[in-house]
């Protein structure tokens, strides 16, 4: 029966092969996703089940609504040219009522949902995990 005592010591390769995987384990986890704080995780996953991700992407690339990485506590020009620092209060009012304040340069409004407050707290605070 083979032993890891044994392998360690009859094969000088395998020494390199722990720290090795060990590096290689650790950057692939470090690269799994964009979001380092585990109590976002249930609003990254709302976010995908209402639909969120179809339009507001996670990674800063553009499409039809606004980037959510970096978003919180930018400053976003809303329609009428108001200029606006984004916190807690601006998303959860962007999730509960998208007509309030819309971003200027909005092609495709977002619609009506009907988000229970909960999840609209945990989708707010996996946003604010996106910097």
């Amino acid at each position: 029966m083979w032993s890891v005592a044994h392998l360690t010591n009859s094969n000088r390769w395998f020494r390199l092969v722990p720290a090795a995987v060990l590096t290689a384990v650790v950057v692939a986890l470090g690269a799994c996703g964009e979001n380092k704080d585990p109590s976002a995780l249930p609003g990254k996953k709302l976010a995908r089940e209402y639909g969120c991700m179809a339009c507001h992407s996670v990674d800063g690339s553009v499409g039809v609504g606004p980037a959510w990485k970096g978003l919180f506590e930018s400053e976003v020009t809303l329609e009428g040219g108001r200029v606006v620092t984004v916190d807690r209060p601006y998303l959860v009012r962007s999730i509960k009522d998208p007509a309030a304040d819309v971003p200027q340069g909005t092609l495709v409004p977002m619609p009506l949902n009907r988000v229970p407050d909960a999840d609209v707290q945990l989708i707010v605070d996996y946003i604010v995990s996106l910097k």
